[in-house]
């Protein structure tokens, strides 16, 4: 690497960083349910219960739980302290999607070095500015590990094929291994992995076998598969033992959301995948997930300023890896086109096998950073027909035009650059960071409803004690509470855990047997059923509420008297 391109590569990881950090400690403003689930399995790896896989919330992989796990030991329980695992997460998959890049199209055919690098920049440089990769890199879902394993699974793959010695090649063979593996704790969505990684790299060796009628080209990896499939097998092993005794958690979710579901397809399976398929798509560049905590409400997945690059892109590629399909040996340079089409299509089947929420996100992030890659790759080749025009024009031209035009191009990668930047920062640090619904897609209220719970803990009075604090918020939305007033959570029976009663809203109102001095806490989610409380019971007072930065009420406090 050179210096221009350390000093580039060091740019766009400053980017990175203050895309994902910046304001860490209050945007996004809460912990959602979801989130804070995590925690409540933290709580149970302090309490000793060790797991590669937890039950809660239709069963997750629990890699990132793990991850989590030291920030909360290190800096305490709170929203920023998940939030900023997740952060660094995504800022390591920006990284390497740089060096993933430039190493696989380093192989391709009619692509200079110089060309393979400028590439990767540019991706790199879309994926740290992206809002949609911005927003997920600071909610805090295990799901964000996908991008980072499968981004570190090829490199090193294509290192140990680059290695000019047995030993390096060995290495990273077992390194790789090991990742393909790690990649399997952190979501469902990464299990496409296993047959796009056995069809690229088994499509060319086939080609191979046939072609020269010899296994020479096997013999050649064989000691490097096996080490790799040794170092897969050692640290997939405790995942698959768990799966082996609760082979119902093996499917999870999945099965409710699937366009299999007849209550989902609604009999017409091939019409819900066509449709699913279309809105998934056009999610990358018209509209995207409605949802803040996996993107920016509505916003397309890619930013306008370069998704019709991602669009010329994908077919181009596409088209290249259906020749390269058809003949493999006579069109080996196309085989990082095989790779990169094979990432993205695959990596999409989990969004569309599913119909619900769709254009999702979250399920999309597989496509994460391979749809930067497209595009980067989109706008070069653009950038590389426009030069052979330059030049081809240069003997019909004055020097001091040619000078001109060159000189105009490179101010429109300046204005380029700093649009794309802009945009980023303004949809993010500013139309999110001001939007009420973005607050309350987090749950920010119930962060402010714990920390009102753990500051009234004091055996010594009436507050904060189980029995005459009532909080009326509903099963799914208290795991928040529960996890941030979890004081102690290595000993779950300590009575300052949980100083409250939950409430269901909807039967807040048949309260009953409440004396002076109870008090009962009503969320952001459940000052619909104050009126229908109060009616029932009048002989309570509003003692204190707390409203945003927006004016909303977001905790509503009612004592008896």
């Amino acid at each position: 690497m050179n210096k221009k391109t350390a000093f580039l590569l060091t740019g766009i990881i400053i980017l990175a960083i203050f895309f994902r950090f910046y304001q860490i400690a209050v945007l996004p403003g809460g912990l959602f349910p979801d989130e804070a689930a995590n925690g409540l399995d933290i709580n149970s790896m302090q309490q000793g219960q060790l797991q590669p896989f937890y039950e809660r919330g239709n069963g997750r992989e629990a890699l990132f739980f793990y991850m989590l796990w030291g920030s909360v030991e290190a800096f305490g329980k709170g929203p920023w302290q998940h939030h900023i695992v997740s952060s660094f997460v995504g800022l390591l998959s920006v990284i390497l999607c740089f060096f993933v890049t430039r190493k696989l199209l380093g192989l391709a055919t009619g692509f200079t070095e110089k060309q393979a690098t400028l590439t990767a920049l540019l991706a790199s440089f879309f994926m740290a500015t992206s809002t949609w990769h911005t927003t997920l890199s600071r909610t805090a879902f295990r799901a964000n590990l996908i991008p980072l394993f499968t981004s570190a699974t090829f490199y090193l793959l294509l290192l140990a094929y680059k290695s000019t010695s047995k030993i390096r090649q060995y290495i990273f063979s077992i390194l790789a291994g090991a990742c393909f593996a790690l990649g399997f704790y952190s979501y469902i969505a990464y299990r496409i992995m296993a047959p796009l990684l056995i069809l690229i790299i088994l499509w060319p060796l086939l080609a191979e076998i046939f072609k020269t009628k010899s296994f020479a080209v096997v013999k050649k990896w064989f000691l490097a598969f096996v080490l790799f499939c040794i170092a897969f097998a050692i640290a997939i092993a405790p995942l698959a033992h768990y799966f082996y005794t609760h082979p119902g958690s093996f499917v999870g979710r999945s099965g409710q959301v699937s366009v299999f579901n007849p209550e989902l397809n609604n009999g017409n399976l091939l019409g819900t995948i066509g449709e699913v398929t279309k809105q998934s798509l056009l999610g990358f560049v018209t509209v995207g997930d409605l949802n803040w905590r996996h993107n920016i409400s509505g916003m397309p997945f890619l930013s306008p300023l370069y998704s019709i690059f991602f669009v010329l892109g994908l077919i181009s590629m596409t088209l290249l890896a259906a020749r390269y399909t058809f003949a493999p040996r006579k069109r080996s340079g196309d085989w990082p086109y095989f790779v990169l089409a094979g990432w993205f299509w695959s990596m999409l089947i989990p969004v569309v096998t599913t119909a619900e929420g769709i254009p999702h996100g979250l399920r999309s992030i597989g496509t994460i950073p391979v749809v930067f890659i497209i595009s980067s790759w989109g706008l070069v080749q653009i950038y590389k027909f426009a030069a052979n025009l330059i030049q081809f024009r240069h003997t019909m031209q004055k020097d001091w035009q040619l000078t001109l035009v060159k000189n105009a191009a490179k101010v429109m990668v300046v204005v380029f650059i700093i649009a794309v930047t802009l945009h980023g920062y303004t949809s993010y640090f500013v139309y999110a960071a001001n939007s009420p619904e973005n607050y309350y897609a987090f749950r920010s209220d119930l962060t402010v409803v714990s920390n009102y719970i753990n500051n009234k803990i004091d055996n010594s009075n009436s507050n904060g004690k189980k029995d005459n604090t009532f909080l009326v918020l509903d099963k799914f939305s208290v795991q928040t509470v529960d996890y941030l007033t979890s004081l102690d959570g290595k000993h779950p029976q300590n009575p300052i855990n949980q100083p409250y009663i939950q409430v269901d809203p909807e039967d807040s109102w048949k309260l009953s047997g409440l004396k002076g001095g109870d008090q009962i806490i009503f969320c952001q989610s459940s000052l619909f059923d104050i009126p229908k409380f109060k009616n029932s019971h009048p002989n309570v007072k509003l003692e204190r509420e707390a409203r945003n930065k927006f004016g909303q009420t977001i905790m509503a406090i009612y004592r008896i008297y």
